[in-house]
């Protein structure tokens, strides 16, 4: 775990109740950290703007869990510069599925089930945000690359770490939905 204290050691028992069902799915593309990550990021989102932590966090936790189903060709082809929208399309789809499962098994607030999987189902491919609760998870997930975990994509994309820093910085204003989000990824990616 990376960061900040009011991260994923501020879990209440429900959240932690998923993050558990959903740590076997976590398995690949290291996406275990990275979820705790994003949730950490957005906690701080959150303490911000607001929103509706129940729905966030919830499918942060749960929104990759569907790489778990995906073959590592397509993994490998929606996991560089310019990633295969369908790839990334069908890991939503996937995540949607299982999540949908875990959500039933925890016996989660039905009223807000919906949002959530309706967040995880376009975290990636859905250019515009639904909501403030959808803006915080894609701001959450994007700042992970900036995070202190992000270095490992120089020894995946086999580049210098000054390059990717490079082009993350370039990102920053297009890439982000919050103000916020944009002071974060730019205080990450001078700390790193």
């Amino acid at each position: 775990m990376y960061g900040h204290e009011s991260g994923v050691s501020s879990l209440t028992e429900l959240e932690l109740r998923l993050l558990r069902s959903a740590k076997p799915y976590l398995q690949v593309r290291g996406n275990e950290s990275h979820t705790e990550n994003a949730i950490e990021f957005a906690v701080r989102l959150l303490g911000i703007y607001g929103g509706d932590r129940a729905v966030v966090v919830p499918a942060l936790i749960l929104h990759d869990i569907g790489w778990s189903r995906v073959s590592a060709e397509v993994m490998a082809r929606s996991f560089c510069r310019h990633p295969d929208m369908k790839s990334l399309k069908l890991h939503e789809d996937e995540s949607v599925r299982i999540a949908a499962a875990i959500l039933g098994d925890v016996e989660f607030d039905t009223g807000r089930t919906g949002e959530i999987l309706e967040i995880i189902g376009g975290h990636d491919t859905r250019a515009e945000a639904l909501s403030l609760n959808d803006k915080i998870v894609k701001d959450a997930d994007r700042l992970t690359r900036y995070g202190k975990g992000f270095l490992f994509l120089t020894t995946y994309f086999s580049i210098p770490q000054w390059f990717l820093k490079l082009g993350l910085k370039k990102q920053i204003d297009a890439w982000f939905f919050l103000d916020a989000s944009r002071e974060i990824a730019r205080e990450e990616l001078k700390r790193h």
